[in-house]
């Protein structure tokens, strides 16, 4: 098939079609991994589990992986664009450099797993409710995860940092404890997110809706909330150090905002102030360069 399959890979030489609804088969000392919709083999693979092996650079786009038990196993620049990989287990798994884009990740899990470096964009695009991955622990640094759906996943203590997470689905998502320094959330869906406690430094929330996200606790040092919807919003106990926001929309019914930390003075623009500054806090305002006279006088202005 031309595939260029290494490391105990032996590519399909015929053009059989097997019906077996198990997307992968053991016999003896070989697994066989099957084309997702035509059921075609596309390879026989040197071992009796995909727990642990060393699939290096393997050739599996289209596969299907449902339900597949790959833990521990060596996915490092592996092919698995738009292979079927619900509820399949990658815990502990290394997918450095892997591709992924336009697959189906629903119920699967990636705890603990490597994932830097790796592109996982457009993912689940043929769900549009709860896909429920579990992506606890994982190191995703530099992942591009960018237009996928991810709703209702969990990210509890993963790494991120300078993750690509654009115009993701990531309503009722767990990112508590994350660390996502430098990582791109624009146009990303947040709403009633749980991102307590987690690392937002830097990060760009540019467009990003936020309507009952819970940030209580996160540092939000050099963060970009620019045209957020923050409406419900928990920002108790959140750091603002360096902070941007502008046009942002709900701000004045955001929560915890009379209970933030402050490092550096942070920035808040015209806009945001004509719907909000009637309900922000004396000391928020001071914080954004305005003293008690500016902050009376836009109240009158804007009343």
């Amino acid at each position: 098939m031309g595939s260029n399959l290494s490391n105990g890979f032996v590519a399909a030489r015929d053009k059989r079609v097997f019906n077996s609804r198990v997307p992968t088969k053991s016999r003896g000392e070989m697994t066989s991994v099957y084309h997702r919709d035509s059921k075609q083999l596309l390879a026989d693979i040197a071992a009796d589990t995909l727990a642990g092996a060393d699939l290096t650079r393997a050739v599996l786009a289209y596969a299907d992986l449902s339900g597949v038990d790959a833990r521990g196993a060596n996915l490092r620049h592996a092919d698995l664009c738009n292979a079927d990989l619900r509820g399949a287990r990658f815990d502990g798994a290394t997918i450095t450099g892997g591709d992924a884009t336009l697959s189906d990740t629903a119920g699967a899990f990636f705890a603990g797993a490597r994932l830097d470096d790796a592109r996982f964009q457009g993912m689940n695009k043929r769900h549009r409710g709860v896909v429920g991955i579990d992506f606890a622990g994982a190191d995703m640094t530099r992942v591009t995860l960018k237009n996928s759906n991810l709703n209702g996943s969990t990210f509890t203590n993963a790494i991120l940092r300078r993750a690509d997470l654009t115009r993701c689905n990531l309503a009722g998502v767990d990112l508590s404890g994350a660390e996502l320094t430098d990582a791109c959330l624009a146009s990303a869906n947040l709403t009633g997110a749980r991102l307590s406690y987690a690392s937002l430094v830097g990060v760009v929330l540019t467009g990003a809706n936020l309507e009952g996200a819970t940030l209580e606790g996160a540092d939000l040092t050099l963060a970009n909330l620019s045209g957020v919807r923050v409406a419900s919003g928990d920002f108790t106990d959140t750091l603002w150090s360096k902070t941007t926001i502008a046009r942002a929309v709900g701000l004045e019914s955001a929560k915890g905002l009379d209970r933030l930390r402050y490092g550096d003075p942070s920035a808040i623009d015209i806009h945001t102030l004509r719907s909000s500054v009637a309900h922000l806090p004396a000391e928020l305002l001071e914080q954004c360069g305005l003293s008690a006279t500016d902050a009376t006088a836009l109240r009158q202005l804007f009343a």
